[in-house]
Order: C-alpha cells, then structure tokens, then sequence
C-alpha cells in the first residue's frame, strides 16, 4: 500500500503555499522600504517576486505531488 497524499490535503498545502510565499515577499519589501527610507519599490518587487515565486512552486507541486 502506498503512503499518497489525499487530493484534499493537497489542495490545502497550495492555498498555504502560496499565501505564505505572497505575504512573505510583502513584509520583506515593507521592512526594506522602511530600512532604506524609500516609498514603495521594494514592497511591490519583492511582493511580485512572491507571486512568482508561489506560483511556480505551486504548479510544480501540482504536477508531480510526490516531490513533497
């Protein structure tokens, strides 16, 4: 008998996943933004780099889920 993931499980790790990578990349450019006194660059780059981020690793978990 294998040990596989159910589907459920599955999809609740992507939600998390991705929220945490999203909401990481904007608290580390917030922090930036505030450390080096500039406006929003860092918060937008590092929030957009998140999603990137996220999505790719959400989409490779999806395609082959027994790498996790």
């Amino acid at each position: 008998m294998k040990n596989e993931k159910k589907p459920g499980l599955l999809l609740i790790s992507v939600g998390t996943i991705l929220s945490s990578m999203v909401i990481s990349g904007f608290v580390l450019g917030f922090l930036t933004d505030l450390w080096l006194d500039t406006k929003p660059i860092f918060l937008l780059s590092f929030g957009l780099l998140g999603l990137i981020g996220g999505s790719l690793k959400v989409y490779k978990l999806l395609t082959d889920p027994r790498m996790f």
